[in-house]
Order: C-alpha cells, then structure tokens, then sequence
C-alpha cells in the first residue's frame, strides 16, 4: 500500500515539474513525508573513501553543462533528471532513487540539471571511483551504458544544431569584458543596457543571432545571467563567466 502510494505522489510531482517554470519548481507539500528505503549497495562494494552531502527540497545538484567535478550515489530521497527544451519548462527525464548514480558517462559536463525532489542524503566520491564501482555492479554497469548512450545523442544532437562550447565561452568573454568596462566607468558593472536589442553584438561576435540567443540561454541555464528590464542583461555571476571565458 505504502509503495502504491509513493508511486503516485512521485507521479504527481514529475507533472509538476513538467508544467512548472525553471526558474521557480515548487514542489506540493505532500511531497515532506515521502519516505524511501536507504540505497542498495553492491554485494562487494569497494572500499573508497566518500564525503556525505545533502540537498535541500528544490536544490540543484549539478545543472546542465556544469563540469562533472565528482561521482554521487544517491543514499536517500528522490532525484529529478531534466534537460532544458528551446522554449517552454524543462523536459523530466527521469526520477532517481537511492542507490542510483550522478556523474556516470564519459562527458566532462553534465547534459542533465539534478533537482532535489524531497530533502536528499548524498555520498560524494571522485570520478575515478567509476570503473571501480562498475566492476562490481552489474547495476552500476547498466547505467553507466545508459548514460554514455544517452551523451552521444546529446553530444549527436549539439553538433547538428551547430552550438559549441566555443560559442559559448565567446559570449562568456564579451560579457565578463563588458562588466570591467561599466566598473571602470562608474556604471553599474553587472548591467548591459538594452543588450537583447540589437544585432550588433551578434555582428561584433561573428555569430548570427540565432547562436546568440542560444548562447545565452545556456549561459541562463547556468545561472549566470538573467533578462533585466528594458531588454538588458543581468550578470549574475562575474567570476564565473570570467572562468569561462579564460578557456576562449
């Protein structure tokens, strides 16, 4: 009875993250006594030495194009795969549950934000620890497939649509140049003034605005930059676009 029930709240919330906005998942209330048993280990777990971290209702993770910096085992609460579409909420991929890993595949970056469904416990391992895990877990091993089908189609699918990372960091390295210049002038450093206005800085860039608008959706993906009023930009976060504009 208990599990008939959890299905169907999991079932609700996967509705409401399929109609909710973004930049704003709310979860339902009856979401705070979903309880789930603690993660399945492997039969001969390898010893490898973890850091436990935990996620509040609603905390992300990791968000799509982030930089894979560890592997994570989901020890208790539910996970939520979802991928950003060209318009509209994000897509859910997929809910995860205890025993599950974060981090599989064989991209340096995430293809997939990782939202916090319920309050979630955590064990933080390096990424080297994969094959370790792999070599014991048929499960593991299972994933790990499905994760590194699951990045070709998007690496497949990021090729066709003719966006690179080098795009991205271009217009990370114009925006990070831009703040420096407004401090420098006495303007407000993380404003640009009517920046979704016009073209030239298409031109400037040598893409065409379809490549920038795409760029900074990513960009906005990740939490570094918002729209502001009067078709500006907001950076968000300064040192981080200039981190990756370093790699340009």
């Amino acid at each position: 009875m208990r599990l008939q029930v959890s299905l169907i709240v999991v079932s609700g919330v996967m509705n409401d993250l399929a109609l909710a906005d973004f930049t704003a998942v709310e979860f339902p209330d009856v979401c705070e006594p979903f309880v789930l048993p603690h993660a399945r280990k492997p039969d001969r777990a390898p010893e490898i030495a973890g850091v436990e971290r935990s996620l509040e209702r609603g905390e992300f993770l990791c968000r799509e194009g982030d930089r894979k910096s560890a592997l994570h085992r989901l020890e208790a609460g539910v996970l939520c795969l979802t991928t950003r579409r060209a318009s509209g909420p994000p897509e859910v991929i997929e809910m995860m549950f205890p025993g599950e890993f974060v981090g599989l595949g064989f991209l340096d970056h995430h293809i997939h934000s990782v939202m916090a469904v319920v309050p979630c416990r955590l064990t933080e391992f390096p990424t080297s620890a994969i094959s370790e895990f792999c070599s014991v877990s048929a499960e593991v091993r299972d994933r790990q497939a499905l994760q590194t089908e699951r990045e070709f189609a998007a690496r497949r699918h990021e090729l066709a649509n003719g966006l690179s990372d080098r795009a991205v960091r271009r217009v990370a390295a114009f925006l990070s140049a831009m703040y420096h210049m407004n401090r420098q002038e006495g303007r407000n450093p993380a404003y640009i003034a009517e920046f979704l206005k016009t073209g030239d800085v298409a031109s400037f860039l040598d893409m065409d605005v379809t490549a920038l608008a795409e760029a900074l959706a990513v960009l906005k993906q990740r939490g570094l930059v918002e729209r502001a009023e009067n078709g500006g930009l907001m950076l968000l976060d300064p040192d981080a676009l200039e981190l990756l504009s370093e790699t340009e």
